[in-house]
């Protein structure tokens, strides 16, 4: 998760997606993006990851939010964090 969390900070406000699991972590771009999901093999039927991915990527704030897709196993999720700042006040 520290991978994730350094990832997340070298990239604020660049349009992307991190992809990570338990050992990496890389962050592709819009473009990079998309070329990724043209190299997946093409499904005859409905296909929501990668609807939900694109509609994710077009519509998030990536000065306040950030895209990650977690692989484990043959399990993948698509996840997206909202950063916050804490405000201290005495």
């Amino acid at each position: 998760m520290n991978k994730l969390a350094r990832s997340f900070q070298r990239h604020v406000g660049i349009r992307g997606c991190h992809f990570y699991n338990s050992e990496s972590c890389n962050f592709l771009d819009w473009q990079k993006v998309f070329e990724f999901i043209n190299s997946l093999p093409k499904n005859d039927g409905h296909d929501v990851f990668t609807e939900k991915l694109i509609e994710t990527l077009a519509n998030y704030d990536p000065n306040r939010e950030y895209l990650a897709i977690h692989q484990v196993g043959e399990t993948v999720s698509i996840e997206l964090y909202a950063h916050s700042r804490q405000v201290y006040q005495n």
